[in-house]
């Protein structure tokens, strides 16, 4: 059993963050002491690391709440289950797709900005015309 300093120091989330899932219902009742404390078991442990995981993808608090109650009701509600972890991967791998052209993109800016610094004739370009170089310039 872990309290909920040992908790959160094992998942890398603050107590509050720990607490707030547990009010959300994401997480199964939590275990208290005869002192009211909260004791986490690894199970609860591995139930955090799986709604990190789904943060990490940016699936929303109330996604997340859904696919927990569903799980919950066991092996009638896989089908559902099923149909929404599929339509996680596709989000996810369009967020890939956008983080890459973000990467792409922030990349080439960082190139223009490096040559923009080896002249320093550029120190005083205006907006627009960084603008226009950057878009129509060689870069």
């Amino acid at each position: 059993m872990y309290s909920a300093k040992e908790a959160a120091e094992i998942t890398g989330l603050s107590t509050a963050t720990l607490r707030y899932y547990e009010r959300e219902k994401l997480l199964p009742k939590i275990a208290r002491s005869s002192s009211k404390y909260r004791q986490y078991t690894d199970e609860d442990i591995e139930w955090i690391k799986m709604i990190q995981c789904m943060r990490m993808a940016n699936i929303p608090i109330h996604s997340i709440k859904e696919y927990v109650g569903l799980l919950l009701l066991g092996g009638e509600t896989l089908e559902q289950r099923f149909a929404m972890v599929q339509n996680h991967i596709e989000d996810i791998k369009k967020q890939m797709t956008d983080l890459q052209n973000a990467f792409e993109l922030t990349q080439k800016k960082l190139s223009f900005y490096k040559k923009l610094l080896e002249d320093s004739s550029f120190k005083n370009m205006s907006y627009s015309d960084e603008w226009k170089l950057f878009h129509h310039g060689e870069n």
